[in-house]
């Protein structure tokens, strides 16, 4: 009889249990996270390496709401942008439609997140961008907050006193033709002139191109009639960039001259290959990009990205660690509505100090504090070097 009773009270307990555990469930409200990034094509490791940051800022933000006892979750849902305009915009669309997700991080480049802008602003949908840098995406009012990285209104500035530095009396642009790149050759032309500069030709090649011997040959010429003091700028991507590189290498102009390129030339592959960390080197090449100073975030986000990933983070990845936590940190605030986010998280972002810097936002909804390092190849190749310091909001160099 005992033993009939114990059985009766432990299926009641398990029962009350077992509904408790549902009506947590139940209870339980899950915020979609839309992650809009390059997973394939040239760009596919950034994207890639991207995700894993929001991953790693989405399980220590799930995980101390728990702690709290909050009920709220993220969960994130992910579409691949091919690293096109018209991709970003399918990816947008996809993520929306199919998880009413009211807040995207991503996409990476301006081209992408002017794709995807039309969409967003039609359906009250939020993007908080974390590397995008073209002045095309500088809107105000719209739905589109670039976070982190600058304006290439700032870095434009620096590459044209930099040039001038050097005497550089001609310049010759190479530049990816999309709005990152036209974006850039534009305002640095009119900073170079502004400050005395003299000629500025300008070449621009297809956004997927892999193969850039004709451009190569059209700088080449182009530097040679220019004569002595002329310098080279090179507005590429890294997989484009290479291929110039590996092109240039063998040209006896192009390896005679002075070289400055944007961040994005400055990833481990490019120096992997002797011939174009000599290349690089022999050209004093030098690039401007966010300062190498940390915050006490710096490390810790390190660590635990190697914890949960085992290996380091790649470049700019810390970007869509601090690009997600502003995201899920305004959508607690505000709650999961496009609209409401929109109205906070300038007072969110503008309280936030992330892994590299504070996000402080313009009246474009851009990252209005510039401060860059200036960086140099070594000699020997195997490296880049901080060798100064840009400070944009002063328009000031400084070299160490």
């Amino acid at each position: 009889m005992i033993k009939n009773c114990l059985m009766v009270v432990l299926i009641v307990m398990l029962t009350i249990m077992s509904v408790a555990g549902l009506s947590a469930q139940d209870d339980m409200e899950i915020y979609a996270l839309g992650v809009a990034l390059p997973f394939t094509g040239s760009f596919g490791t950034f994207g890639q390496d991207f995700e894993r940051g929001i991953d790693l800022a989405v399980a220590q933000m799930n995980a101390e709401l728990e702690a709290a006892g909050s009920s709220i979750r993220f969960e994130t849902a992910s579409a691949d942008t091919e690293q096109t305009p018209e991709g970003a915009a399918r990816a947008l669309q996809t993520i929306v439609q199919t998880t009413g997700a009211q807040v995207v991080v991503g996409p990476l480049t301006t081209a992408e997140v002017l794709g995807a802008k039309q969409f967003a602003d039609e359906n009250g949908v939020v993007i908080v961008a974390m590397a995008s840098s073209g002045p095309a995406a500088s809107i105000p009012g719209d739905n589109i907050f670039r976070v982190i990285y600058p304006p290439d209104t700032f870095s434009s500035k620096a590459f044209a006193t930099i040039a001038l530095e050097r005497g550089h009396e001609n310049i010759v642009v190479l530049h990816v033709d999309d709005a990152f790149g036209n974006g850039m050759n534009e305002q640095f032309i009119a900073n170079y002139q502004a400050r005395g500069g003299g000629e500025v030709a300008s070449f621009a090649y297809a956004p997927q191109s892999m193969e850039l011997s004709a451009e190569a040959a059209a700088v080449s010429a182009t530097l040679a009639g220019f004569g002595d003091n002329a310098g080279f700028f090179c507005v590429c991507f890294p997989g484009a960039a290479e291929a110039f590189v590996q092109v240039a290498q063998i040209d006896p102009i192009l390896t005679s001259v002075q070289w400055m390129g944007n961040e994005a030339m400055t990833t481990d592959e490019m120096l992997e290959d002797p011939g174009h960390a000599q290349t690089l080197a022999n050209a004093s090449f030098v690039t401007v990009g966010q300062s190498a100073e940390s915050t006490p975030l710096t490390p810790i986000f390190i660590n635990d990205f190697v914890a949960m990933f085992d290996k380091e983070p790649g470049i700019f990845t810390n970007y869509a660690f601090d690009a997600a936590n502003i995201a899920m940190l305004t959508m607690l605030a505000a709650g999961n509505d496009g609209a409401a986010v929109k109205s906070m998280l300038p007072f969110i972002s503008n309280h936030y100090i992330g892994t590299a810097v504070q996000a402080f936002l313009d009246e474009n909804g851009d990252q209005a504090i510039a401060s860059y390092g200036i960086y140099q190849v070594r000699e020997d190749g195997s490296g880049f070097e901080e060798i100064g310091a840009y400070d944009g909001n002063t328009d000031t160099i400084t070299y160490k």
